[in-house]
């Protein structure tokens, strides 16, 4: 049975006088009344009277009703089954979707529900609970397998239940999401796996990874490096090749050698049409392929029109500003002019004059402005206000380079002219950050660790609000952490500051052949490309929010809308048209705020998608953008068609339960229902309601002195 207590401010004792003296208030009101009322009469009305006196000096006290509950509460046993396409593979150990249905069929469950509840969920990119364990609700139609983002769905379950043991049936593959370790071990519970499929690879060929540029500029040849997977073949030849829609862009023969192997393929393409293009790659398919649905992969890459213009101006020479003339002169997308000053203000190539500086898509200011620096030149870049990215050197007139402030990411707060030696620290967080990628290296934050020194003034460096910090400096010996690469983008405009100079030794004193070498290089390329991308200079700009979306997820699109001042618009009408052969869809964007609109359409058919958007304001078109994007061709699931035994097991290892095949169920059971925690346990739950807070409680005090009120006018009371 509930327990209810009852408290308030007061000490029993006044509330006891309390309620004397509100009765006897209204006995002395109703002593005589006028006309006379039947004795009856008069006791309702001084009850009425009396109860509406009481109650408001209970309200003073904030009277609080606290209902406690005490229950027994099953042990639950929450089981996650892997509901994604790579469980519908076919291995040596038989088709993989038969092997989990057979186990969720075993008599097992029954006998640990006999003991305990237990609730299921499918899951691939998200978990969904499902309300009963039909077989014939798993379609394994995932498209991505996010073990994760599982196990983070039931933590939230844990804290209203009595939760005591996880289970993961699935072949162990998580395509998406973090790293499901740190999930399990945070979860703090038992998670015992059960595995499904074979830890021997299968033969197969298969297209692993693509890496190429996500920007490039019309006319120029762009790479495309390409990872081919091969096991169980030898001797076979396969063709490699790149498709731009229909037409054939290139192609390689690869000849295929007995084992496991992976072979890298370069191939390429000419950049022939302006905007967002989508590409594909394709391997021919063999005989006795365990599946043929990963032997192609597409990816976007966006072209734009044309070189970038670049101008560097450096405030003497420098190795920095001859390392930065000569990578740059060696990229075929970047146009460089260099203007390096002299002692005198003047500049060693030519007269630097406003029409340079206006003419340039971006500035690379090397050590600049110094002591000599033309106070005009400084006014001509801050006029020109173009994209600009500022590099450290000892040379540097600080307080020239305040009055830029308006150009920069960064606020110094002190600086010195003596120097520290320090080393680029790139946090976690910035692991997938475009300008700091390195070549093709997967691990950017490894490449960067491995750089030599390099050199920051002393002095304190802050970051502004809307910055970010790409890298931080990491002293010797340990100090305060100032901010090394500092990146901004606000109101359409970009900067990037690196605060340390040196940057030459990065290139000429990284282990030889190691991806550290290329860190300048590929820092350099991707900053300016950043820097100079014009999609952002769009006041319209209407976008799906990524190039490829599953057959399950809703294909959602977001917008922006400026004026000419590029303040945000809230007064649009913007409309997207999405098409496919005669398919038609029409998505209104709804207002969010601040310029900011958004709108969804529930899974579409896979397939290729072209789109338009229009945005009107008082039934006149303002702007429109258009592009393309993809449902349904990811064929991540067909990546590794081995089972991952040993993931399932480190999750177990590290959260006390066990790893079991498919085959050991019966082991499984023994161990879910032998545990001493699988039990139920007492709860106690309470809630509390503070009645003097209550509208209820207003209302009844209403109540009271109207009803009150009734009865004296309808006996006509004065």
């Amino acid at each position: 049975m509930p327990e209810f207590h009852f408290s308030f401010t007061f000490s029993i004792v006044v509330l006891l006088a309390a309620a004397v003296c509100a009765f006897a208030i209204a006995a002395y009101v109703y002593r005589t009344t006028v006309p006379p009322v039947s004795p009856f009469k008069k006791k309702v009305l001084i009850f009425l009277r009396g109860l509406g006196l009481f109650l408001l000096f209970l309200l003073i006290g904030e009277p609080i009703l606290t209902l406690i509950v005490h229950s027994a509460d099953q042990p639950v046993l929450a089981v996650l089954i892997d509901n994604s396409q790579s469980m519908t593979i076919t291995d040596k150990t038989g088709k993989r979707d038969e092997k989990l249905k057979t186990a969720l069929g075993s008599p097992v469950w029954k006998q640990i529900a006999e003991k305990g509840k237990i609730e299921y969920y499918a899951f691939d990119r998200k978990a969904y609970k499902l309300t009963a364990m039909d077989e014939d609700s798993l379609t394994f139609p995932g498209e991505e397998t996010d073990i994760a983002g599982a196990l983070n769905s039931i933590k939230r379950e844990s804290v209203s239940s009595n939760l005591q043991s996880v289970v993961i049936i699935s072949d162990g593959n998580s395509t998406v999401g973090m790293n499901p370790l740190y999930e399990a071990e945070e979860l703090d519970l038992p998670v015992f796996t059960i595995g499904v499929g074979d830890t021997i690879e299968q033969k197969d060929v298969l297209v692993r990874k693509v890496l190429t540029n996500e920007i490039a500029y019309l006319g120029a040849k762009v790479p495309v490096n390409i990872i081919v997977h091969s096991t169980g073949f030898g001797g076979e030849r396969v063709q490699v090749s790149l498709h731009e829609g229909p037409a054939l862009a290139d192609e390689r023969t690869l000849l295929l050698e007995p084992g496991t192997r992976d072979y890298p393929v370069s191939l390429s393409f000419i950049a022939a049409k302006e905007g967002m293009q989508k590409y594909r790659i394709e391997v021919s398919q063999l005989t006795g392929e365990l599946t043929q649905k990963n032997n192609n992969m597409s990816f976007f890459t966006k072209i734009l029109k044309s070189k970038i213009r670049a101008t560097m101006i450096a405030g003497s020479p420098s190795q920095d500003a001859a390392s930065i003339k000569r990578i740059l002169a060696n990229d075929s997308n970047v146009e460089l002019k260099t203007f390096i000053e002299r002692s005198d203000g003047q500049f060693y190539e030519a007269p630097l004059d406003a029409r340079i500086i206006s003419e340039s898509d971006c500035l690379i200011l090397a050590g600049f402005p110094n002591a000599a620096s033309s106070t005009r030149i400084i006014g001509e870049i801050l006029k020109a206000d173009k994209p600009v990215m500022t590099i450290m050197n000892r040379t540097m007139d600080f307080n020239k380079l305040q009055t830029m402030d308006q150009l920069l990411p960064f606020r110094i707060e002190s600086a010195a002219n003596d120097e520290i030696q320090v080393f680029a620290d790139v946090p976690e967080m910035q692991r997938n950050n475009s300008i700091l990628k390195v070549g093709s290296t997967a691990n950017i934050i490894d490449a960067w660790s491995k750089l030599p020194p390099v050199f920051q003034p002393k002095g304190i460096y802050k970051a502004k609000v809307e910055s970010e910090i790409l890298a931080s400096v990491r002293l010797q010996p340990p100090a305060a952490k100032n901010p090394f690469i500092v990146a901004r983008n606000i109101n359409r405009k970009k900067s990037v500051s690196v605060l340390g100079y040196g940057l030459w030794r990065w290139n000429m004193l990284s282990g030889s052949g190691s991806e550290s070498e290329k860190v300048l290089e590929s820092f350099l390329s991707n900053a300016i490309r950043w820097l100079t991308t014009q999609e952002d200079s769009k006041k319209i700009v209407i976008r799906p929010v990524k190039q490829f979306f599953s057959t399950r997820d809703a294909v959602e699109f977001s917008a922006q809308a400026y004026d000419d001042s590029y303040q945000p618009m809230d007064d649009v009408q913007i409309e997207v048209r999405v098409e496919r052969g005669n398919d038609i869809y029409q998505i209104p964007l709804e207002l969010i705020g601040s310029g900011q609109y958004q709108g969804e359409i529930a899974q579409l058919p896979e397939g290729d998608y072209n789109y338009t958007a229009e945005a009107k304001k008082n039934g006149v078109r303002i702007g429109d953008d258009k592009g393309t994007f993809t449902v349904g061709s990811s064929n991540v699931e067909y990546l590794e068609t081995r089972m991952n035994k040993q993931l399932l097991q480190q999750i177990a290892a590290q959260t006390g339960g066990q790893y079991f095949d498919c085959a050991d169920m019966n082991l499984f059971h023994r161990h879910i229902t032998g545990s001493a925690d699988f039990k139920a346990r007492d709860f106690t739950r309470s809630a509390e309601i503070e009645i003097w807070n209550s509208r209820w409680m207003l209302a009844l005090v209403v109540l009271v002195f109207a009803l009150e009120w009734f009865l004296r006018k309808r006996n006509g009371l004065l």
